[in-house]
C-alpha cells in the first residue's frame, strides 16, 4: 500500500512540476492564435499569420502574410505580400517585430504595421534588403469572423490533441474561415482605393513546412441564394514526419455550412478515399468521410483553360532558412466543386452496384452542393509519393469494416465515463476494506 502511494504522490509532483515551469507554453495550446516565439531562445523556429482578402473592387486576390524566422545563425521580421503571379518579400530586423502576450496583436516596426482579429495596417516600401519590387499602404478593418469552436479542452483548436505535442513540424490553425473587411489600399503611390470584401485567417509556426502537401480555401460562391449564408472551406493534406524516420498522412478538411462546422480530420479518424491529383492541369479530387459514417464531402477542382495556370511563388521555412519554394495559385479561373452528403444506411444492399456505398446498403442525401470562386490553392513537392502513400493506406480502410472502432468513437464519452466510473468504485471499494 505505501509503495503504491509513493507512486501516486511521485507521479504527482512531476505532473505539477511540468505544468508550473511549462505554464506558458501550455497557455498557448488554448491560444493558438497568438505568438509563440517569446518562450524560445535559440533553434530554428518560424511563425507567420495567412491573410486572404477578396475585394469586390479588385480583379485579383491579395495575400497578407506577417512573420518572423529565426535560426542559430540569423534572425528577422518579415511581411509577404502577393497577388496574381507578383510576390512581394520584405525583410526587418527582428527587433522591429513586437507582439502581445494577452491577445493576437502583432505590430512591426512600430504601430506602421499592424496585425490582429480587428486591424490590418500596412505602409511598406521596398529597400535593397528586399525582394520586392512594389510599395504598399493598407489600412483596413475586419469585422464579423466565423470561428471554429473547440471541441474539447483535450482538443482545442484546429490541431485538437496534436496541440498539445511540443515536436511538431508544422503546427497549423484556423483563426478565422470568414469575415468582412473594408478600408482602402494603395499600391505603388497611386490614388488610394476605397475597397470592401471577404477575409480568410490562418497561421503556420514550428520549424519547417513538411516536405510534400496539397492545400485549399474558399468562402465565396457561384450562384448561391441570397436565404442561404455563404458557406466556408480550407483542406490540407500532407506527410508529417514522425520518429523512427516515417512520414504519416495527416490532413484536415473543415466545412462550414448553415451555422453547423463539419469536421474531418485524420485525428478524428476520418477516411480520404480516392485522391487523384494532376499537376499539369492543378486538378485535385478526393472524398472524405466521418468517422461515424455520417456524413461525406466530395471536393474537386473545376478550370477553365488549367494548363500552365500562372501561380506566385512565395518564401516559406525550408531546413535553417526562408527559401522561395512554395507554389500558390491566387487567379480567378480555378474553382472547388464542392458536395455535402448525408449518408443513410438502408436495409437493403446491391452486390452488384458498381458503387461501394450501394454495395453496402448506403444512400447519399445531399446537404449542400455548389461551386467556390476567388479561391486559393497550393500544390507542392513529390505529390505522387503523396498519393501513394494515402492510397496504401486507405484504400481498404472502409468503415464498415471497422464497426467496432466505429462505435468506439462514436460512443467515446460514454466509454470514458464507464473507465472513470470503474475506477473510482474500486477505489471506494479499497478505502472500505
Amino acid at each position: 500500500m505505501f509503495k503504491s502511494r509513493f507512486v501516486v504522490v511521485f507521479c504527482a509532483l512531476i505532473v505539477v512540476s511540468y505544468l508550473t515551469f511549462n505554464y506558458k507554453s501550455l497557455r498557448l495550446v488554448f491560444h493558438p492564435d497568438r505568438y509563440h516565439g517569446h518562450s524560445i531562445s535559440n533553434g530554428v523556429f518560424f511563425e507567420g499569420w495567412y491573410y486572404k482578402l477578396v475585394f469586390e473592387e479588385l480583379k485579383s486576390t491579395i495575400i497578407v502574410i506577417p512573420g518572423v524566422h529565426r535560426s542559430d545563425n540569423d534572425r528577422f521580421t518579415f511581411t509577404m505580400i502577393a497577388y496574381d503571379n507578383t510576390s512581394n518579400f520584405f525583410r526587418l530586423p527582428f527587433e522591429a517585430f513586437s507582439s502581445s502576450t494577452d491577445e493576437f496583436l502583432v505590430t512591426i516596426n512600430d504601430d506602421k504595421n499592424i496585425f490582429s482579429y480587428e486591424k490590418l495596417i500596412v505602409n511598406l516600401q521596398p529597400s535593397s534588403t528586399d525582394d520586392a519590387t512594389e510599395s504598399f499602404q493598407m489600412n483596413l478593418t475586419l469585422s464579423s469572423h466565423h470561428t471554429i469552436p473547440d471541441l474539447s479542452w483535450l482538443m482545442p483548436g484546429t490541431m485538437g490533441p496534436f496541440s498539445w505535442m511540443p515536436t511538431m513540424q508544422c503546427n497549423h490553425h484556423v483563426l478565422s474561415l470568414q469575415y468582412e473587411v473594408q478600408g482602402s489600399i494603395t499600391i505603388n503611390q497611386n490614388k488610394s482605393m476605397p475597397v470592401h470584401g471577404v477575409g480568410y485567417l490562418e497561421k503556420d509556426w514550428g520549424y519547417s513546412f513538411p516536405s510534400v502537401w496539397i492545400w485549399g480555401q474558399g468562402n465565396q460562391w457561384e450562384h448561391l441564394p441570397s436565404t442561404i449564408s455563404p458557406p466556408s472551406l480550407f483542406f490540407s493534406l500532407a506527410l508529417i514526419p514522425w520518429y523512427f524516420n516515417l512520414e504519416l498522412p495527416g490532413f484536415l478538411v473543415i466545412f462550414e455550412y448553415n451555422d453547423e462546422v463539419y469536421r474531418f480530420n485524420s485525428y478524428l479518424l476520418s477516411l480520404i478515399d480516392d485522391l487523384t491529383v494532376d499537376e499539369t492541369t492543378n486538378h485535385i479530387s478526393f472524398a472524405v468521410y466521418d468517422i461515424s459514417f455520417q456524413h461525406k464531402l466530395h471536393i474537386s477542382t473545376y478550370c477553365e483553360n488549367c494548363k500552365n495556370t500562372p501561380s506566385v511563388l512565395l518564401y516559406g521555412p525550408r531546413d535553417d532558412r526562408m527559401d522561395k519554394f512554395v507554389r500558390e495559385i491566387l487567379v480567378r479561373n480555378i474553382y472547388f466543386n464542392v458536395r455535402l452528403t448525408r449518408l443513410i444506411q438502408n436495409l437493403t444492399t446491391d452486390q452488384n452496384n458498381e458503387d461501394l456505398l450501394i454495395q453496402h446498403g448506403y444512400s447519399e442525401e445531399m446537404i449542400f452542393q455548389g461551386r467556390a470562386k476567388n479561391v486559393a490553392v497550393e500544390i507542392n513537392g513529390d505529390i505522387p509519393s503523396l498519393i501513394k502513400t494515402y492510397r496504401t493506406i486507405f484504400e481498404n480502410f472502409h468503415p464498415w469494416n471497422y464497426s467496432f472502432g466505429r462505435s468506439l468513437i462514436q460512443y467515446y464519452k460514454l466509454v470514458l465515463a464507464s473507465i472513470l466510473g470503474i475506477i473510482v468504485i474500486r477505489f471506494v471499494l479499497v478505502k472500505c476494506r
